[in-house]
């Protein structure tokens, strides 16, 4: 990285790393697979592609817990739930919600992302304005090609830090 212009794809972390799914994939599937993918290598998040390996959008932990605590406030939250009525209207909704394709809970993707040549400036940005720590890395074609998280721009900080601003 020395003696050239610091690119996010300096920073940032393969595709290949993350576990990715089909737009057409449902929600259960989405949700094994984050589960598998947490285990594996710690990460909370499913990348959603379309046919064309564009990223369409992203599943993260607060998206399942955000559709699960949607249902549940719907049946009278989840103490509620027992063999009432309202118990009754969660177990049911959740049996339709497991074969709900998975972009239904999806955050899409549409400014929150960065070119793999931008400056990691760009990618802090959009970190600290939409409050998100999980940023899309695209190449010219619109193709994901990684992904950028905060920890992951952490050398660039120090390096801000140790520039001589005299």
């Amino acid at each position: 990285m020395q003696g050239k212009a610091d690119k996010v794809l300096d920073y940032m972390i393969p595709l290949y790393h993350y576990s990715t799914l089909h737009k057409n994939a449902t929600f259960e599937e989405a949700v094994n697979m984050m589960n598998e993918s947490a285990k594996e290598k710690g990460y909370r998040w499913v990348l959603v592609l379309d046919d064309n390996g564009k990223i369409v959008g992203i599943l993260t932990m607060r998206n399942v817990y955000n559709a699960l605590g949607s249902l549940a406030s719907r049946a009278g939250g989840w103490l509620g739930m027992s063999y009432n009525n309202a118990g009754l209207f969660f177990w049911d909704g959740l049996k339709l919600m497991k074969d709900t394709p998975v972009t239904k809970f999806i955050r899409p993707v549409v400014d929150a992302f960065v070119f793999e040549n931008d400056p990691p400036a760009k990618a802090v940005e959009i970190i600290i304005k939409r409050k998100i720590t999980i940023v899309p890395v695209l190449d010219s074609n619109l193709k994901v090609v990684g992904i950028v998280r905060p920890v992951d721009l952490l050398p660039f900080i120090i390096k801000l830090f140790e520039t001589n601003i005299a």
